[in-house]
């Protein structure tokens, strides 16, 4: 299965056609039209883009046409349109990086793969003393039983380095919730601070993590692919936990570059039984629940690259003491829209792990205005059936 991320890049273009403030709107495929969810598309060779959502749509305002976009995607090769009217939706096929099997590139697979996982977590460890800021945008969206019941968007000030997200200041953020059902009070922390980009000291950690001094002696690696986009080779290394590892721990993959060990990608799956708490929802136990969150790395100076965008979803089970069985999703896209200095006037709070996010959002004034015309919030479709929910519960306290 390849999901889009940060490598490999694709140009659309559109031909004469002067328009003020034009909206590009389209689909990203594959080459078996299966929908290419969290592209990055932006202009080229500007800080301005946005992703496609989790059906592959997306939708970017531009100044004037023609302009020239760049779509960067791990696991796609290279793309070029030239688009220069609105008169429809843009389709863009991808078509899949080149791959070769370790076996053909590789002498000694096992023993590279361990390699690169120790050269990365070496380069992690050599600059974890650097600090980044950005601004961000961040969307939690939870269904009960197939039904929306839980929705929000809010915009941060970030402060983060190659480890975790240090602090964020919330800014503007609006809600959508329907009273009942199984939700999260601090799904955010998956991406803030339990799952760490790499660790220290894993004997800490909530979740152990496939970066790091101990890694290899938590899991085992193997070198699955290589794939080939953009004169980068990515190494595509498979992990699992070891057998006598006790401790709550992923499986999943990590795409290394395999000349300068930078990490671009990291997909981790685990059940999390052992990292929730169920004091809010007494008489019910977990039936079953699944974990998936994906990293995506940006390249920066030096070889290195930093944290561009974090996606996680959960998928939870409950049985409450009637016997009925109730099902829970979460999904939440977290991304960087624009890195920055350290702006003045900004505390970068750090937030603890019990933080409430929801109530958060709901403490803030709330300034209609700023979502009125939001480029960011354009450029991140909702999709209809949450729209069609939560509407028909109106429940819209604050879109």
């Amino acid at each position: 299965m390849r999901i889009c991320g940060t490598v490999g890049v694709l140009l659309l273009s559109m031909q004469a056609a002067a328009a003020q403030n034009s909206t590009l709107t389209g689909r990203v495929i594959d080459e078996r039209n299966r929908p290419v969810p969290y592209a990055s598309v932006g202009i080229k060779d500007s800080q301005q883009g946005t992703a496609t959502n989790e059906v592959g749509e997306f939708s970017l305002r531009v100044a004037s046409l023609p302009q020239q976009l760049e779509v960067l995607c791990i696991g796609y090769g290279a793309t070029t349109l030239l688009v220069s009217s609105l008169a429809q939706p843009l389709t863009i096929r991808l078509p899949t990086s080149a791959v070769a099997l370790p076996e053909v590139r590789v002498r000694n697979p096992e023993a590279e793969a361990r390699e690169l996982v120790q050269r990365a977590s070496a380069k992690l460890l050599r600059h974890a003393a650097e600090t980044f800021y950005g601004k961000a945008f961040y969307r939690q969206k939870t269904r009960n039983n197939g039904t929306y019941c839980e929705f929000f968007d809010a915009f941060y000030d970030v402060k983060f380095n190659n480890r975790q997200i240090e602090g964020w200041d919330l800014g503007e953020s609006r809600y959508a919730v329907q009273p009942g059902g199984f939700t999260f009070t601090n799904f955010s922390a998956l991406i803030r601070v339990v799952l760490p980009t790499f660790s220290r000291q894993p004997k800490r950690e909530k979740l152990l993590v496939p970066l790091g001094p101990k890694a290899l002696a938590q899991f085992d690696f193997t070198l699955k692919e290589i794939q080939t986009s953009q004169g980068r080779e990515l190494a595509v290394i498979q992990f699992e936990p070891k057998p006598d590892v006790r401790q709550a721990a992923p499986s999943g993959l990590l795409y290394i570059d395999r000349q300068t060990a930078a990490l671009f990608r990291r997909e981790m799956t685990f059940s999390a039984g052992q990292l929730l708490s169920l004091n809010g929802v007494p008489d019910m136990q977990i039936e079953a629940d699944e974990f998936r969150v994906v990293s995506d790395y940006l390249p920066l100076s030096d070889s290195l690259t930093r944290l561009a965008s974090t996606r996680a979803q959960c998928h939870l089970v409950m049985r409450q003491a009637s016997g009925k069985l109730d099902s829970t999703h979460v999904a939440a896209n977290f991304f960087f829209y624009q890195y920055t200095p350290r702006l003045p006037g900004h505390a970068y709070a750090d937030v603890p792990r019990k933080s409430k996010d929801l109530q958060q959002v709901m403490a803030r004034p709330y300034n209609p205005a700023f979502w009125l015309d939001n480029a960011v919030l354009k450029d991140s479709p909702l999709d209809e059936k949450l729209i069609r929910d939560l509407e028909g519960q109106r429940v819209f306290r604050r879109m």
